[in-house]
């Protein structure tokens, strides 16, 4: 199996949305973030709940991937587990490969169950008709061939808020999964073309090559030539093609900020800049000897506080929770946000009017 693949299923998400990324990333190190880094780390502290062994990490890092070690754990009585699964699907097309977090085979049920978990807080993750978890499940399937008639597919993403909770679900026949490798095959394909377009959007923060792709500057470009100011006319139109690029955007932006950062850390400082410590936060060097000196003294640095409702009920179970605090907490929103109208809350009824001016029809 290859150790790597420019069109391997953990960058499905930003290859099969932009198949141009690949060809334009050739010869470019990928550099990892604190976020991949993060991820790693609590997926590498997952497998190792999962196997039994000891496991020390932060509590928050812990609360977060005991959500999906019990989900897959409770799946997995009475089943056959799979931990950190590879696979290789060079028999649809050279250079498909990957690794399904956990995959649980239920006999009585003739059922698969492939589970992926996203340590990430920014971006809930669609698990109906994803491509990449169907990759995922894909890849399991062929290569263990147990006799499933039904797969069900999930993701964790306990970090990140999303009305059907952090653990969601959705099931696909095995007969319409294996369909699925027809069009995996295609997307494959498409980045193989001297032809593949390069298609900005979300998935750009996830590309080696967003800080020199020519059509993520022509989208910047464009956007920076429209103006929005209250009290003057505007395109409704332009305004919204303004907010379908900040995804894209915005992942440039990062991914600029990141390659001039690398390269100053490499004694090729740009022009104009320079580097600089970041602002120093105090630690105490040794616990211990501060609580001896505050006890002398007879102060309390002792911080006590109650746990937040999710934290609470984390420990008690939800039903357990809303017997014996429902009634204490009360859900206040923060204000609003402008999303799409694919995004599944209802939408918030304003009688103030707008502060701009449409042009006329």
């Amino acid at each position: 199996m290859k150790a790597h693949s420019p069109i391997g299923a953990s960058s499905m998400s930003r290859w099969s949305k932009c198949p141009g990324s690949v060809r334009l990333s050739e010869g470019i190190e990928s550099r990892s973030s604190a976020y991949a880094e993060e991820g790693t780390e609590a997926h590498a502290l997952a497998e190792k709940m999962l196997r039994g062994e000891n496991a020390v990490a932060e509590q928050e890092m812990l609360d977060a991937v005991v959500v999906y070690v019990d989900a897959v754990r409770e799946l997995a009585r009475g089943g056959e587990l799979l931990i950190e699964h590879r696979f290789d699907l060079s028999e649809v097309h050279d250079g498909l490969f990957g690794t399904a977090d956990a995959v649980i085979w239920q006999p009585k049920e003739k059922t698969l169950v492939v589970m992926d978990y996203k340590h990430g807080a920014g971006i809930p993750v669609k698990v109906e008709g994803n491509p990449q978890l169907m990759y995922y499940a894909l890849g399991a399937l062929l290569t263990l061939k147990y006799p499933a008639v039904k797969v069900r597919i999930g993701v964790v993403q306990p970090r990140c808020e999303h009305p059907a909770g952090p653990v969601r679900w959705w099931e696909i026949s095995a007969i319409d999964l294996i369909d699925f490798s027809a069009d995996l095959k295609e997307y494959a394909r498409a980045t193989e073309q001297d032809t593949a377009p390069l298609v900005p959007g979300e998935h750009c923060r996830f590309c080696p090559a967003a800080a020199l792709c020519p059509k993520l500057v022509a989208t910047a470009q464009e956007v920076a030539k429209l103006d929005f100011r209250p009290n003057r006319p505007y395109d409704p139109e332009q305004l919204r093609l303004a907010l379908d690029s900040r995804p894209a955007l915005q992942a440039w932006m990062k991914a600029l900020d990141e390659f001039a950062y690398a390269e100053a850390e490499q004694g090729r400082t740009p022009p104009g800049y320079k580097l600089v410590a970041k602002r120093a936060t105090r630690k105490w060097r040794n616990e211990a000897d501060v609580i001896e000196a505050t006890q002398k003294v007879g102060l309390d640095v002792f911080e006590k506080s109650v746990k937040s409702p999710a934290a609470v009920e984390k420990m008690v179970g939800k039903k357990e929770f809303a017997a014996l605090y429902g009634e204490m907490c009360a859900a206040e929103s923060s204000g609003h946000a402008l999303v799409p109208e694919s995004d599944s809350r209802p939408a918030v009824r304003l009688d103030a009017t707008s502060e701009f001016t449409l042009l006329p029809e």
